[in-house]
């Protein structure tokens, strides 16, 4: 029953049930983890964070703003949770699920639900507004259906059904009148409207295209996704027939070049045309948006059954074209692949820190490598606009070893250069194509802590000590930086070790201040660690002579 129990849960969204939030332990409340109560049309449905069943479990049903009882259920229905490979478990599950049924209300209206149940001490626990009932008209769905097959000889399907208005009172359904159900198929939405005894029917014209679902009864079969929906009064019914299936038709797919050739790391180009075999043995383009899969990459024809993939040069392989549809079947030729010397540079990160270093890290592969090759030389490169002027600012060399495929990690520093780009590139020679990373801007905002003092000076010991400075950033221009958190440190006299004393925050203009108390000589300063945006600044460094 687990399984009918989420559903519920699902549905209840769509009817505008509210999710009840556990309450707080009570002092005589038996569950203290709370519990969940969701409505799905007229059904209340409570799920307990325990195995053991609540006593005298109630629903009390009141007509939302008011105190007035309109009606209580009892004797709530208790359902199990689906059985699992765990079923043969001695130990019980912790969830108790509970039902009950469809409400009868004599007047439709929005209503306000209490759950109560007893108390360890023998009292009654209530827990109020634990979820809202809309108890209204609601569309329903009946004998929805679909032509059983569609195949790219016949694209044609009539999708037909009835939809009834439900009317919670006294379980009675009348038809529809003039309804509108809303046929979705892909991002295709067309409205259909219901004749005088709510039956709707539909020719729909596929392309060959459209999504596909897999049938639950049967292993590689699909039919077309057709999703319809009707509204009223806010509630919306759903449903999608589980045809028509899909027939497949024979494939033949064509090859541009039978052989790609290329550098390790870069991409190939593989085109050719799909034709779909007619009843009468001829054979015609796809449609458009067909799937090809060539290699490890999933391409979609055009209008005129071409198709064009571009699966990365990896090693001297063969690549397999097949179709990837259920539209289709067979055929799946090969191209030959011949993978020449190359490199690649993938996961390039980088980034400045707040100290004005930056951190550079990436992956190096090579391939095919020729006999003599035992490093390759990968350069750090910084730009102001990211697309011209680059410039080397520091090397790496990478041991490499002949014809092996192998990754390793470029990971260096650098110097700050200022704002602007930065970049890995292997410039390659004849015999081995080289590699580069996209350009990733690197900048932080310069601070600075321009004036700085601890006083009084000198100062007496045991008094207070105060110690106030300025925080600026260039943002561009300098201006103060303020909700900024600075520490304070102290040096006592003829030791060289620095201990945080406090931190404070800046003020709108910048200012930091903090109060201590006098107690030895020594030197402060103050120090702005820095966001994410921005680098750290360091004040100057002020003695202050303490006296007796």
């Amino acid at each position: 029953m687990k399984k009918r129990i989420s559903a519920v849960l699902c549905a209840a969204t769509a009817m505008g049930g509210v999710l009840a939030v556990p309450t707080g332990a009570q002092a005589a409340d038996p569950f203290p983890k709370g519990f969940h109560a969701e409505v799905a049309n007229e059904e209340v449905n409570l799920s307990f964070n325990t195995w053991d069943a609540p006593a005298d479990l109630k629903v009390h049903v009141r007509k939302k703003g008011t105190t007035t009882r309109v009606a209580t259920i009892t004797g709530l229905s208790a359902r199990e949770p689906e059985c699992t490979s765990s079923c043969e478990d001695p130990i019980p599950p912790t969830t108790r699920y509970f039902s009950t049924g469809p409400l009868k209300l004599p007047d439709l209206g929005e209503y306000t639900l209490d759950v109560e149940y007893d108390g360890t001490e023998g009292d009654t626990v209530l827990h109020q507004d634990k979820a809202a009932l809309k108890y209204q008209l609601r569309p329903v769905f009946e004998n929805v259906k679909a032509s059983d097959s569609v195949s790219l000889a016949q694209l044609d399907t009539v999708v037909s059904g009835d939809v009834q208005i439900h009317d919670p009172r006294d379980s009675s359904r009348k038809p529809f009148a003039g309804g509108t159900v809303t046929r979705l198929i892909g991002t295709a939405s067309t409205p259909v409207t219901t004749d005088a005894q709510g039956h709707f029917e539909s020719k729909v014209t596929l392309s060959g295209a459209e999504p596909l679902r897999p049938h639950a009864w049967a292993e590689g079969w699909y039919y077309v996704a057709i999703d319809l929906a009707a509204e009223l009064n806010g509630a919306t019914a759903k449903a999608s027939p589980e045809n028509p299936s899909v027939s497949h038709r024979r494939a033949r797919i064509t090859r541009d070049a039978t052989k790609v050739t290329g550098a390790y790391g870069t991409r190939g180009k593989v085109g050719g045309t799909v034709d779909w075999q007619t009843p009468d043995g001829t054979y015609k383009p796809v449609p458009a948006g067909m799937k090809i899969k060539v290699g490890s990459e999933t391409v979609s024809t055009d209008s005129t059954g071409r198709f064009a993939a571009f699966p990365q040069f990896r090693a001297d392989t063969s690549w397999t074209v097949v179709e990837d549809s259920p539209w289709l079947y067979g055929s799946g030729p090969q191209v030959a692949v011949d993978t020449t010397a190359g490199t690649l540079l993938s996961g390039f990160r980088a980034a400045v820190d707040q100290y004005k270093t930056v951190n550079v890290k990436a992956q190096f592969e090579r391939g095919e490598i020729p006999a003599g090759t035992t490093a390759l030389k990968v350069d750090v490169e910084t730009s102001a606009d990211g697309k011209t002027g680059w410039t080397t600012r520091k090397s790496v060399n990478v041991a490499t070893q002949p014809g092996a495929n192998a990754a390793a990690t470029v990971e260096t520093t650098l110097p700050y250069p200022g704002p602007g780009y930065v970049r890995l590139r292997y410039a390659g020679t004849p015999a081995i194509h080289g590699a580069v990373t996209p350009a990733v801007k690197i900048a932080r905002t310069m601070t600075a802590i321009p004036r700085f003092d601890a006083a009084p000076e000198p100062a007496k010991k045991g008094q207070p000590l105060t110690v106030t400075g300025t925080l600026n950033h260039a943002d561009p221009t300098w201006k103060p930086l303020p909700d900024q958190s600075v520490q304070y440190y102290f040096r006592p006299t003829g030791t060289t070790t620095w201990k945080l004393m406090g931190d404070s925050r800046t003020t709108a203009d910048g200012t930091f201040t903090k109060a201590f108390t006098a107690d030895r000589t020594g030197s402060w300063y103050a120090r702005y660690s820095a966001d994410t945006t921005h680098f750290m600044a360091a004040s100057p460094v002020d003695e202050v002579i303490v006296n007796p």
